[in-house]
Order: structure tokens, then C-alpha cells, then sequence
């Protein structure tokens, strides 16, 4: 069985990412959440994780103690602490010597890949596969402007805040990208409104900017208004979204545009 490693559904982005596909793909797993700056995170995080962040991902039964990319500080994601992919055994608390670890958003799409092969967590088509596979890749990797200016606080509400020329930089970088994919790919295949048609771990690894675009309101194209839409009426983004708007806890770094008074 596997077990999902994540933090606070409001403010972990990271956490996002790979959660959705799994839900979207309909692949069973646990899910153990630890919230930051918690007694629990504190107590638990190192056990559960090599590199002490969230996401990860574990196969192998059981539930260690967590691990993965979660949040950094600075770069919009909540309060990540570094970088780190791979995969790792585990012990027997989760299922023995054969027991997977598996940390980073990306590195957890790909063993999912290898998983589950009937599951297309890749488009199936090559080239829109290596298409998918790029712009997760760089929007791993890149748009820190974005990040900083505008992290995930899906209860939030703040029309106009964290523009600056960067960060308009990005979101026309991020809209080229949605464009260039359904048009070469995704409205050829003709089998949904997403990236690449299906729901995909592209569209994962970009929900979360979505996100952003929802609390922020930055100005869009009527394409990438429209993709945006798709992405927050799909079901399994929509689940994550009720459980992030019913939760309480205040994360100050996550919160720069926040009044003093907000705080729980």
C-alpha cells in the first residue's frame, strides 16, 4: 500500500502535486498529514523523512515518517528547507527491507509511472510525453519570482497583490507554455480540457499555480482563464480545495500580504 507524506492542504503546494494525481488516477493510497510548525511536524518529520520536507511517498506498507519537497522558505511553497530526489528503502516500520521511499514531486510522478503503467500518469503519445515531461521539469526548477511573490494560500483572497515585472514575466512564461500544449496536444486529442486532453502529471504539477492565479487575480488570457476553470471544476483538486478551506492554522511565512489581526 502506499503512503502519502504531506503538509498543510492551505499552503503546501509540493504537497499538492503528487496527492492529485493519485486521486486523479484513482490510486489507493494513506494519507498522513503533518502540519507545519507543529509539536507533530517537530516529533515526527525526520522519522518519516530523509530530507525532512513533504511530499513523500512510500510503498511498501505501513507508515513512516515522512519526507519529501514540501515547502521552501522564499520561494512561495511554505517553508521548504532543500532539495532532493531519489528513491530510498525503508525499514521495517514500513514494510521491511523491500519497503520504497520516494521524495520529490517529480520523482514521485516518475515511480508512479513505472507503478502503475496502465495508469498514464504520462500522456501516452511520445511526443506530447516529452513535451509534459519538460514543462514539469521547468516549472519545478524555475519561476521564483512566482513563488515568492504569490505563494499558495488557497483561503486567501488578494486581487492585484504580488505583481511585479518578474512575476509577470513568469505567468506569460506559464501561459505560452498551456498554450503551446493544448494546441499542440491537448485539443488534438480531444479527450478533455487539460494539457495534454486527460488529466496528467503535467496538469498536476501546475495546479497549483492555478492556485495562485485564484487568490492573486492576475490578469489572463481568455485561453488560460478557461484551463484554469477546467482545473478547479476537476474532482480531485476540487476535494483538496474543501480541505484546505476548512482548515485554521496560520503560517506566517506564507502569509506576507496578511494582516497582523488574521492570525488564529
Amino acid at each position: 500500500m502506499l503512503t502519502l507524506v504531506i503538509g498543510n492542504k492551505n499552503y503546501s503546494s509540493w504537497s499538492m502535486r503528487p496527492w492529485l494525481i493519485l486521486r486523479a488516477l484513482d490510486i489507493p493510497f494513506n494519507e498522513v498529514m503533518l502540519k507545519f510548525h507543529s509539536a507533530e511536524w517537530d516529533a515526527n518529520i525526520a522519522h518519516y523523512s530523509p530530507s525532512k520536507l513533504v511530499p513523500v511517498l512510500w510503498d511498501g506498507g505501513g507508515t513512516r515518517k515522512g519526507d519529501g519537497e514540501g515547502t521552501r522558505k522564499g520561494d512561495g511553497e511554505g517553508t521548504r528547507k532543500g532539495d532532493g530526489e531519489g528513491t530510498r528503502e525503508g525499514d521495517g516500520e514500513v514494510g521491511g527491507a523491500n519497503s520504497i521511499c520516494v521524495w520529490e514531486s517529480n520523482a514521485i510522478y516518475e515511480y508512479l509511472a513505472e507503478r502503475f503503467p496502465d495508469k498514464n500518469v504520462w500522456p501516452t503519445d511520445a511526443k506530447a510525453r516529452a513535451y509534459a515531461r519538460a514543462i514539469v521539469a521547468e516549472m519545478h526548477a524555475g519561476f521564483r519570482p512566482l513563488r515568492t511573490s504569490m505563494p499558495m494560500n488557497i483561503r486567501a483572497r488578494f486581487p492585484g497583490l504580488g505583481m511585479n515585472d518578474d512575476v509577470a514575466k513568469n505567468i506569460a512564461r506559464i501561459e505560452a507554455l498551456w498554450q503551446e500544449a493544448r494546441v499542440r496536444f491537448g485539443v488534438p486529442a480531444g479527450t478533455g480540457p487539460f494539457l495534454f486532453g486527460k488529466f496528467s502529471a503535467a496538469d498536476a504539477m501546475f495546479a497549483p499555480v492555478v492556485m495562485r492565479f485564484m487568490t492573486y487575480s492576475p490578469k489572463l488570457s481568455a485561453a488560460a482563464e478557461a484551463y484554469c476553470a477546467a482545473v478547479r471544476a476537476h474532482v480531485s483538486v476540487a476535494a483538496w480545495v474543501a480541505a484546505a478551506l476548512a482548515e485554521t492554522e496560520f503560517v506566517a511565512e506564507d502569509e506576507p500580504y496578511a494582516s497582523s489581526h488574521a492570525k488564529k
